[in-house]
């Protein structure tokens, strides 16, 4: 079974390096499919934007050009939905963008698909995913992504939560229409203790996983998920507002299935070849563990063929050699 998956690995690795470029493409566009999908599905205040045309269209236009258009595409769509409910918000929730942008993306811009991630896999049922993958990729860092993924989603569901106290863009609706969110926002402790989870979460799969044991990321996976379901479990019997535990659980099995495949596709080890070299400079003598990796070469098919030729006028016909034969026999 584990040549069989790493044959695939490596024939997709092949294909990648052969048709990367048009790869990526198709990738991008049924992610920004996905993503402006999700948010007109969960929003869905500007039927304007809504057109399954004007989301192929831009899905086409992201999957063509830099990946800060699809950022800024997902951006306008959000702020276009809230603007349909409140102007002011939208205003708000526009300052909320430009402040994550020059206070951590500016200076992470990796990060920012971390935080566009966080609210989508809240939406499909799967944020546990989160923590599992940045905890294997990228390290302490993403905390601080996870956490604001985490209040951005938490900011748009209590915009859709509330939307029906909006009634009118007058002043004073508009006003409580916003103190009720920021309200909302400043009790939901599940908010707060989830910020708190992916946090913990994160931290131990990234010690873990730099550990010198053998299927380090394996075990950091295994040993962070017990941890995120133990922990959501006991939230969601005394915090208001969590989710249910049948959420919890399903929602875990299948982030620790996607942690594992995309562990798997990151590096796989083999611990039976590792090797401790010694050797040594003018300065230092070094003690080095070698653990190679586990791949699997394709076969290299060769195959000859083998052409008929065709008769000259050299070539004698073999009946009648063999004639011939018979009555040089005879006569002897």
């Amino acid at each position: 079974m584990i040549l069989k998956l790493l044959d695939f690995k490596e024939s997709l690795k092949q294909l990648y390096e052969k048709y990367g470029i048009y790869i990526k493409m198709v990738l991008k566009f049924a992610a920004a499919f996905a993503v402006f999908s999700i948010i007109n599905a969960e929003m869905g205040y500007n039927n304007a934007i809504e057109n399954v045309f004007i989301v192929a269209g831009l899905s086409v236009i992201s999957a063509l050009t830099p990946d800060a258009v699809f950022v800024i595409f997902a951006t306008v769509f959000t702020v276009l939905h809230t603007y349909s409910v409140s102007p002011v918000l939208a205003c708000v929730v526009v300052v909320m963008y430009l402040l994550i942008y020059f206070m951590y993306i500016r200076y992470a811009p990796g990060q920012v698909y971390v935080i566009m991630a966080v609210p989508v896999l809240y939406a499909l049922n799967i944020p546990y995913v989160s923590p599992l993958i940045c905890g294997i990729f990228f390290g302490p860092v993403s905390i601080i992504s996870n956490i604001i993924g985490i209040f951005v989603y938490f900011v748009f569901s209590e915009i859709i939560s509330t939307a029906g106290v909006s009634a009118g863009n007058s002043v004073s609706n508009t006003v409580n229409f916003f103190n009720i969110i920021v309200d909302n926002l400043k009790s939901n402790m599940y908010m707060f203790v989830s910020m708190i989870i992916f946090a913990a979460v994160i931290l131990v799969t990234y010690i873990i996983r730099r550990q010198k044991i053998k299927h380090a990321a394996n075990i950091a996976i295994l040993i962070a998920s017990l941890i995120n379901v133990v922990a959501f479990l006991v939230v969601s019997a005394f915090v208001e507002n969590a989710d249910t535990r049948i959420e919890i659980l399903t929602g875990s099995a299948a982030s620790i299935v996607i942690a594992y495949i995309a562990s798997f596709f990151r590096m796989s080890l083999d611990y039976s070849g590792t090797k401790h070299i010694q050797f040594e400079d003018d300065e230092y003598y070094y003690y080095v563990k070698a653990v190679p990796k586990l791949s699997v070469s394709a076969p290299d098919k060769q195959v000859k063929t083998i052409h008929a030729q065709n008769p000259n006028g050299n070539t004698a016909n073999i009946s009648e050699v063999f004639n011939v034969d018979q009555n040089l026999s005879k006569k002897d």
